[in-house]
C-alpha cells in the first residue's frame, strides 16, 4: 500500500490567491490553467467523491463538449504524478483516488489555506468569547495573512467565477472582525484611514460603514461619522430602495445625542460593538447551474414577491414564496437559481438550510434554529435548550437585517412555521413535496414537468455543444428520431434529463441512438437515469420511504403500485376506486396523500396521473394481474 503523500504536511495546496501546491515546502508546478481548475473543484470538495459529469460542468460549463470527460481523465493522471511523483507505476493512488464515476482528493489537516482560515478565524472568535481580544486580534491578523490575491485567482470556469465571490465575502468578513476587535482594543485612530477605503470599496456594506462612523466619532470626529451615516442613506435609497438596517440607524442616534456608551473607557459602558452585526453575513448558497435553464415565468414571480416592493413586504409580512412539485422536477434548482438573482438585495446574508436529515426524516425543530442561531452569531452556549425560546431569539436577532432563507424540503406547515423569521426585511423561499395549503399569506408555486421546447432547449444545453474538430455536435450528427427517443424516455423530468446527458458524456464518441436505443427498453430505464447510484431511482425511492412513514402511507403505497400500471392516462376518483376494489371516499384520501408527497400529479380538472417515469418505479412491485386489470381501464379512458 502506497503511502500519502500528504502526511506530516509535505503537501500544501493554497487557493487563497493563484493556485499552488507545494510538496516538501517546494512549489510545484500544478499544471495549465484547466488542469488548475479540475485541482480546485477536488480541493473545495475536499475528501469528498466529486462525480466526473459534476467536474465538467464546473470547469466548461455550457462549454463542455464530448471530450471534457476524456480530458478530465487526462488532468487527473498528470495531477497524480504531480501530488505522487515516488508512487510506483502500477500501485494504487493514495492521495487523488478513483471513486466509483469520480474522484476523490484526500487533504489532511493543515495542507488547505482555506482550512487553515477557516480555521484560524473560529479560534480567533473563541478567544474573543473568552474575553482574550488581544489575543483573538492577532490570531486573526495571521488568517488573513494567508490570503495572496482573492482566491482562485486566474482559474477558468463558472465554478471557480462563483466561488470567488464566496471567497471575497469570507475575506471582507474577516477584515471586519479584525476591525470591531481593534475597536474594542481601542486602536480607534491606527485604523480610521484603512476603513475609510475600505468602506469606499463597498459603499453598501452595512456593518463596515457602522465600523467606520464609530471609529470617527471615537476618533473625535462626530460630524464625519454623521457624514458616512447620510451618504450610506443616500446610496441604499438611490441603489436599492431600501433605508439602511435598525442596527446603523440605532448607532446613528447614539452618535447624534452623543451617547456616553459609545466611550470605549466608559465604566460599565455596554460593549459598543455589540449593536452592530459582529459575525461575517452569510453567503451559503450552493452554487448556481451554469446550464439552468427554462423556469422564466417561476422565476419572475418568485422575485416579484421576494425582491423590493413584494406584496408581503407592503403588509408588513414576511414574504414567503413555496415551491412544491413532484421529485426530480427541479424545485432545488430553481429555489438557488432565483436565490441567487436576489442575492444583491439581502446584503445581510444568504442562509441555505435543508429540512431533513440525511434518512430523509424531519429535521428537529429545535435543531434547526440552533443552526441559523449560530450562523447569525450567536454563541453556541447561549442557546436556549427549548425550542420555543430559540424561535422567539431567532425572531430578535433577525429582526431588521435584509436576509433571504432558503429552507429546502421542508417536511410540513408546523416545521415551517417554527423557523420563519419575524420581519418583514427577510424574505424566505421553500421547496417542499407536498403543496402546503396551510401557510397563510405564504405565494405558492407548483412546479410541473417541463415543457417540449424546455425540455429540449435543456438537453441541447447539456450535450449539444459543437466539438471542434467538427464543428458539430453530437446531437447535429443523430437523427431527429433519436433525440425525440430520449426526451420522450426522460418525459420533461429535469432530473432525467441531467441523467441521460451524464450517461452520454460519460462514453465519448457514443451516438444518440445508442442512449436512446438503451432507455427504450423499460425494465432498464430507471436503471440507465440513475447513473453512479445517484438519479431518478433514488429521489422516487426516497419519496416512497417518506411516503410510507406518513399515517396511512402504507395503504397510499400500496395504491401507488396498481395505479401505476396505469402509466401516464389521466384518471379520478372514481376510476381510482375501481381499480383499487375500495369505496371511492376511502381512495380519495389516499389519492391526496399520495399527490402530497409528489407521488401523483393532479390537473386543474381533478383529475390525477402517474409520471412515466413514477409509473415504471410503481410498476416494478405490481402483480400482472393487477397490469391486466389497470391496462383494461387504460383502454377505457380511466
Amino acid at each position: 500500500m502506497v503511502a500519502r503523500a500528504g502526511v506530516d504536511g509535505t503537501l500544501r495546496y493554497e487557493l487563497l490567491g493563484p493556485l499552488l501546491v507545494r510538496r516538501a515546502g517546494e512549489v510545484c508546478e500544478p499544471g495549465p490553467a484547466m488542469q488548475c481548475a479540475v485541482l480546485a473543484v477536488l480541493l473545495l470538495s475536499a475528501n469528498e467523491p466529486v462525480p466526473r459529469e459534476q467536474i465538467v460542468q464546473a470547469v466548461w460549463g455550457t462549454r463542455a463538449t464530448v471530450n471534457s470527460p476524456g480530458l478530465v481523465a487526462t488532468y487527473i493522471s498528470r495531477l497524480r504524478q504531480i501530488l505522487e511523483p515516488d508512487r510506483p507505476r502500477r500501485a494504487p493512488a493514495g492521495v487523488l483516488c478513483s471513486h466509483g464515476a469520480g474522484y476523490r482528493l484526500a487533504v489532511g489537516p493543515g495542507e488547505l489555506d482555506l482550512h487553515e482560515f477557516e480555521a484560524d478565524r473560529q479560534r480567533a472568535r473563541a478567544q474573543r468569547a473568552a474575553g482574550a481580544v488581544a489575543q483573538a486580534a492577532d490570531t486573526l491578523d495571521g488568517a488573513l495573512a494567508l490570503w495572496r490575491g482573492g482566491g482562485l485567482d486566474g482559474l477558468p470556469g463558472p465554478f471557480a467565477a462563483l466561488h470567488r465571490d464566496r471567497l471575497a465575502e469570507l475575506r471582507l468578513a474577516a477584515l471586519e472582525e479584525r476591525f470591531e476587535l481593534a475597536l474594542l482594543l481601542g486602536r480607534h485612530h491606527e485604523v480610521v484611514a484603512e476603513l475609510g477605503l475600505l468602506a469606499a470599496a463597498q459603499p453598501l456594506r452595512e456593518r463596515l460603514r457602522g465600523l467606520l462612523m464609530l471609529a470617527l466619532y471615537r476618533a473625535g470626529r462626530q460630524s464625519e461619522a454623521l457624514a458616512v451615516f447620510a451618504e450610506t442613506r443616500q446610496l441604499l435609497i438611490d441603489g436599492q430602495g431600501l433605508e439602511p438596517g435598525r442596527e446603523l440607524h440605532e448607532l446613528h442616534q447614539r452618535i447624534l445625542r452623543t451617547d456616553p456608551s459609545l466611550e470605549l473607557d466608559r465604566p460599565g459602558a455596554p460593549e459598543p460593538v455589540a449593536q452592530l452585526q459582529t459575525v461575517c453575513q452569510p453567503a451559503q448558497l450552493p452554487s448556481d447551474l451554469a446550464d439552468f435553464t427554462g423556469r422564466s415565468t417561476e422565476a419572475r414571480a418568485i422575485g416579484r414577491a421576494l425582491g423590493l416592493g413584494g406584496a408581503g413586504r407592503r403588509a408588513g409580512a414576511v414574504p414567503v414564496v413555496v415551491l412544491s412539485g413532484p421529485p426530480g422536477v427541479g424545485k432545488t434548482a430553481l429555489a438557488v437559481h432565483a436565490a441567487h438573482r436576489l442575492r444583491d438585495r439581502f446584503p445581510d446574508g444568504q442562509l441555505y438550510l435543508g429540512l431533513h436529515e440525511a434518512d430523509g426524516r424531519p429535521s428537529e425543530v429545535g435543531a434547526v434554529l440552533g443552526r441559523l442561531l449560530t450562523d447569525l452569531g450567536v454563541a453556541p452556549e447561549a442557546l436556549p435548550p427549548e425550542a420555543e425560546r430559540r424561535g422567539s431569539l431567532f425572531r430578535s436577532v433577525s429582526s431588521g437585517r435584509r436576509l433571504l432563507l432558503v429552507l429546502d424540503d421542508a417536511w410540513d406547515e408546523a416545521q415551517l412555521t417554527a423557523v420563519l423569521p419575524g420581519s418583514p426585511s427577510c424574505a424566505v423561499l421553500v421547496t417542499c413535496r407536498g403543496r402546503l395549503t396551510g401557510l397563510p399569506g405564504a405565494r405558492l408555486l407548483a412546479l410541473d414537468c417541463l415543457g417540449a421546447g424546455e425540455a429540449q432547449r435543456l438537453w441541447r444545453r447539456l450535450v449539444a455543444e459543437s466539438e471542434p474538430s467538427t464543428g458539430q455536435s453530437p446531437v447535429a450528427r443523430s437523427s431527429a428520431g433519436a433525440e425525440a427517443a430520449v426526451l420522450a424516455a426522460c418525459a420533461g423530468l429535469p432530473l432525467a434529463l441531467r441523467a441521460a446527458a451524464a450517461r452520454l458524456l460519460a462514453r465519448p464518441g457514443r451516438q444518440l441512438a445508442w442512449l436512446a436505443a438503451k432507455l427504450s427498453d423499460q425494465d432498464a430505464r430507471l436503471a440507465e437515469l440513475s447513473p453512479g447510484g445517484w438519479g431518478v431511482a433514488q429521489v422516487l425511492g426516497a419519496a416512497r420511504a417518506r411516503l410510507r412513514r406518513a399515517p396511512d402511507g402504507a395503504a397510499a403505497d400500496a395504491a401507488l403500485r396498481r395505479l401505476g400500471a396505469l402509466g401516464s392516462v389521466g384518471f379520478d376518483a372514481a376510476a381510482a376506486a375501481l381499480l383499487l376494489g375500495r369505496p371511492e371516499r376511502r381512495v380519495e384520501p389516499l389519492l391526496e396523500l399520495l399527490a402530497e408527497y409528489g407521488l401523483l400529479l393532479t390537473a386543474p380538472d381533478g383529475r390525477y396521473r402517474v409520471h412515466p417515469l413514477t409509473a415504471l418505479f410503481a410498476r416494478g412491485d405490481s402483480a400482472p394481474e393487477e397490469l391486466d386489470l389497470a391496462g383494461g381501464l387504460a383502454g377505457m379512458g380511466a
